[in-house]
């Protein structure tokens, strides 16, 4: 609570903190709303703020409150609650709590014993009330408070306040001006009698009403208050609480129902209900059935047993609980709404409901539901029911009603239908996986394994496993070679097993191992006459085969999965397609292809949470080739969105988020989330991923452009090298690592290593039909111009740069032109061709511009800044060698006391010899030194910081 408080004995002073506040009382997601609240606080206006109940204007007023205080603004702060309405002057007495009997003893006697008795500090205020004076009184002690700075009314809960203390405050807020007296107040529009509450501010005052919160501030909100719960449970909370942070955190911090979702606690419930008090018992079982169903309506009440379902709702509609539409739908007034009404009901009336909506609708899901509802025991006909309607809900996308439903059936099925049990369970296993639900998906596929005697079915449930196993796949040898035992003699069980063996040896690095699993498993599909697992298979191949330096066999592979899927859109092949579009230089394809399949597939259809975040890497990887950074920005933000929703982590997630950072973000950033990526992807024996990891870590620190960025980048891209060999990866992705590779070590001052380098790359290519992998072929040019470039060979290196942009120009990969033409404009640039470097280094600046490729940007305005008229060198007079001398060291980042002690002169004379070097040079400043460029006529040496180039982007 914010008060006046007196500091001394002699003066006042502003009012203090007296209330020691919890950590959502900072209002998040307001920012926008604070502005506004600020902007009406003076005398002449004065603000009210408006919402339901626990909707955020208490925790408003406080934050304006605090603000008020800090700046040294005096604040009298009530908050009235409904039982103290009927109190005579309780709010003046919440108001002046704070408030010295010493400063009101200034005002006129009268006055002061009228104040002084309603108070309750003296004297009998039944016998000493003059209401006119008590105004007057209050008026006078709220102008001594201000004498200094205006006093800041906090009425928060106009709607509760006493009779009494509103006459006063409304006389009050009609001289707010003269007065100096800001009113901020907050009021419920759905209480009774709060229109005439108005009068309690300034005629021109602002009423702004408070919305919900958006689901991530209620989420930050509860997680600041210990508040978490599992992702299933929050999104069911978040729905229910429909924006309002108190309705969240009372259903956070409830115990959750038996299904695992959140109940609505009885204070709560109370609250809620109290509009529906005395309500007649027709409008009650109108309500519930409303509340009950998933898509309320006059007609469906009817045919639910409503003979009049509008006369049974008038009560209701009246008093704010529901409102009709003119079309018959039926809403009520909040979500929460609906859980209470179902909370507080007997059960017996809540099964009738259930039962009464079960004979009343027709879509196959929600009569499912309400069937499981109406009858909470085994009964095989509802099992059958709820299976039925699991597989449709899964047929339309919503893999987490397909889940609750299967699990449901689960649930309904008689102990004695052991099979039919069983049978349930992996349907519930496939649905859990497809939502997401990775630890539901391993229960009921365990439960499976450990139950039942069928080979058949147990082959099922562990490929139910083997699709929640993610990445870390290493540890299922044994569910893979289980799982082929009982598949003796089913090929097409075989073959599943199989591409399963495939993606396990892919993702462990054993691409040889991978191509033979995806061969056989394509020939067994065939056998088992398993179309989808033989395009997968095929699919599957097509990639390894890339990856493997093969585009010949590679293009085959797909091909033949292409023709085999037939008019069926398998979205892991058309993604494999995309991919291997970008490789073959068709970028725009690549790109249009991947955009229609994200919007296509993610949130709808049969597809799995990881099938989702796998179009989303591939569309990142393509976005960041072809320049697209904002949107690979927007579909990285996307990716995590849809892991947390999931509640799943993923090092593909950080992986996808590295990539975007690196050509849109922050390289910073980058080199964070792509380590994290790395990390994760060794831990979980992701091999592929890992090496792609690396590579965009090693691209990030490359981006730096001094010495610790390029041995950093140094060592880990000949990590990635490494794997890369023992993996027998040569497709574009390792060459472009070899290339950066290259890079690193000309920053490092080991060119001839770095030819060493693209000797390797070149031997990958060497396989490689023409009009593939060109940006990779380029990438390897532009390494080999700056190192020959660096081995004093600068001809030879600007026809290499040359050759580079001229592939680059020929494809859409505006970033790596952009790349080579900084390289190339730092080479001109040392070669003392200005004008030639000028014209390459302002189009790569115009390439990253265009394109929002802000780490990439940062480095060609480095270079750029070398040319700059303030920054010449070498064009006037040369350097002594006692200036020389200085330089070079202060240029090293030596102070001025560290050259004088060098060099055995006094700091004075380093000083004046400074101030000759920086005329002479051209430059400003210790910076503009470090950066200077000799032309030829002295040549600074640092250990700070070598002459940039340009690093890898690192979006392989």
């Amino acid at each position: 609570m914010v008060g006046y408080q007196d500091r001394t004995d002699e003066a006042m002073h502003s009012p203090t903190q007296t209330r020691t506040t919890g950590p959502t009382d900072r209002p998040v997601g307001r920012d926008a709303l604070l502005a506004e609240a600020r902007a009406a606080l003076h005398p002449d206006a004065g603000l009210l703020l408006t919402g339901p109940a626990g909707i955020g204007t208490s925790t408003l007023l406080r934050a304006l409150a605090r603000e008020t205080s800090a700046a040294g603004g005096p604040v009298l702060h009530c908050e009235p609650v409904p039982d103290e309405a009927a109190l005579p002057h309780a709010a003046l007495i919440d108001l002046f709590r704070t408030v010295p009997d010493r400063l009101t003893a200034r005002l006129p006697e009268r006055q002061y014993q009228a104040l002084h008795s309603v108070l309750l500090r003296g004297g009998d205020p039944r016998t000493d009330l003059d209401r006119l004076t008590l105004r007057v009184a209050v008026a006078g002690a709220l102008e001594l408070i201000g004498q200094d700075a205006p006093v800041l009314l906090v009425l928060d809960g106009l709607q509760h306040l006493d009779r009494p203390s509103a006459e006063v405050l409304a006389y009050v807020a009609r001289r707010a001006p003269e007065l100096r007296v800001i009113i901020a107040a907050s009021a419920d529009p759905a209480a009774d009698g709060v229109a005439g509450t108005r009068r309690l501010l300034p005629r021109a005052h602002v009423e702004l009403e408070v919305p919900g919160l958006p689901d991530d501030a209620l989420t930050t909100i509860l997680a600041a208050e210990g508040l978490t719960t599992d992702p299933a449970r929050l999104r069911r909370i978040l729905h229910l609480a429909a924006g309002n942070p108190r309705y969240a955190r009372e259903l956070a911090a409830a115990a959750p129902a038996p299904d695992g979702g959140p109940t609505v606690p009885p204070q709560l419930r109370a609250l809620l209900l109290r509009p529906a008090d005395g309500l007649p018992p027709s409008t009650r079982t109108a309500l519930l059935l409303a509340a009950s169903a998933g898509r309320p309506g006059l007609g469906l009440l009817r045919s639910a047993g409503v003979a009049d379902p509008v006369a049974a709702l008038a009560a209701a509609e009246e008093r704010g609980l529901v409102v009709v539409a003119a079309d018959g739908r039926i809403a009520l007034a909040h979500p929460l709404l609906a859980a209470a009404l179902r909370d507080d009901a007997r059960t017996g009336d809540r099964l009738a409901a259930h039962e009464a909506l079960a004979g009343a609708v027709q879509e196959p899901v929600e009569r499912a539901r309400h069937l499981a509802l109406a009858r909470p025991y085994e009964d095989q006909q509802v099992a059958r029911a709820l299976s039925e309607a699991a597989v449709t809900a899964g047929r339309r996308g919503a893999a987490d009603t397909a889940y609750e439903l299967a699990a449901l059936a689960v649930e309904r099925t008689p102990a004695a239908r052991l099979e039919d049990r069983h049978q349930r369970l992996l349907a519930a296993a496939v649905h859990a996986a497809d939502a997401g639900r990775h630890a539901d998906a391993r229960r009921a596929a365990d439960r499976v394994l450990a139950e039942t005697p069928d080979a058949t079915r147990r082959v099922h449930a562990r490929l139910a496993l083997l699709e929640t196993a993610g990445q870390a796949l290493d540890d299922a040898r044994s569910l893979i070679e289980g799982g082929l035992a009982d598949a003796a003699g089913a090929p097409a069980l075989q073959a599943r097993l199989r591409f399963w063996s495939a993606v396990r040896e892919l993702l462990g690095g054993r691409t040889a191992d991978a191509a033979s699993q995806a061969q056989l498993a394509a020939g067994l599909a065939a056998q088992g006459a398993d179309r989808a697992t033989g395009v997968d298979a095929l699919g599957l191949l097509s990639t390894v085969e890339s990856m493997r330096g093969r585009p010949a066999a590679a293009e085959t592979a797909i091909g033949s999965a292409l023709r085999l899927a037939g008019r069926a859109q398998n979205t892991g092949l058309l993604r494999r397609k995309a991919l291997f579009d970008l490789d073959a230089d068709r970028a725009t394809q690549a790109s249009r292809q991947i955009a229609a399949l994200a919007d296509r597939g993610l949130g709808s259809g049969p597809g799995s949470v990881e099938d989702s975040l796998a179009t989303l890497v591939a569309q990142i990887r393509i976005q960041a080739r072809t320049g697209e950074c904002r949107p690979a920005l927007a579909t990285a933000d996307r990716a995590t969105r849809l892991l947390q929703d999931a509640g799943l982590t993923s090092p593909l997630g950080d992986y996808a988020a590295a990539v975007a950072q690196a050509v849109g973000g922050s390289a910073s950033r980058a080199t964070e989330l792509a380590a994290a990526a790395a990390d994760g992807c060794e831990a979980d024996g992701d091999r592929l991923f890992q090496v792609r990891a690396l590579g965009v870590l090693g691209g990030a620190q490359l981006l730096t452009g001094d010495v610790q960025g390029a041995a950093a980048a140094a060592e880990v891209l000949q990590r990635a090298r490494e794997l890369g060999q023992a993996m027998g990866l040569a497709d574009p992705d390792a060459v472009r690592r070899l290339g950066d590779l290259a890079e690193a070590l000309v920053l490092l001052g080991e060119p001839d290593e770095a030819r060493r380098v693209l000797a390797d790359a070149g031997d990958a290519t060497r396989t490689w039909p023409r009009r593939w992998g060109t940006g990779a072929l380029a990438a390897l040019d532009r390494a080999d111009g700056l190192a020959l470039a660096a081995l004093g060979r600068t001809e030879e290196g600007v026809s290499a740069l040359r050759r580079s942009a001229a592939a680059l120009r020929a494809v859409p990969l505006p970033l790596e032109l952009a790349r080579t033409l900084a390289g190339w404009g730092a080479v001109e640039r040392r070669a003392r061709h200005r004008s030639s470097a000028r014209a390459v280094l302002e189009e790569a600046e115009q390439l990253c511009r265009a394109h929002h490729a802000l780490p990439l940007l940062q480095r060609v305005q480095q270079e750029n800044e070398r040319l700059a008229p303030g920054e010449r060198v070498g064009t006037t007079t040369e350097l002594t060698a006692s200036e020389r001398r200085i330089a070079e060291l202060v240029a090293g980042g030596a102070t001025n006391r560290e050259v004088a002690a060098a060099l055995f002169v006094s700091v004075k004379t380093v000083e004046g010899t400074l101030s000759r070097v920086y005329r002479k040079l051209g430059v400003r400043s210790r910076t503009g030194l470090a950066r200077a460029d000799t032309g030829g006529h002295v040549e600074f040496t640092s250990t700070a910081r070598v002459p940039p180039l340009i690093g890898s982007l690192g979006a392989s």
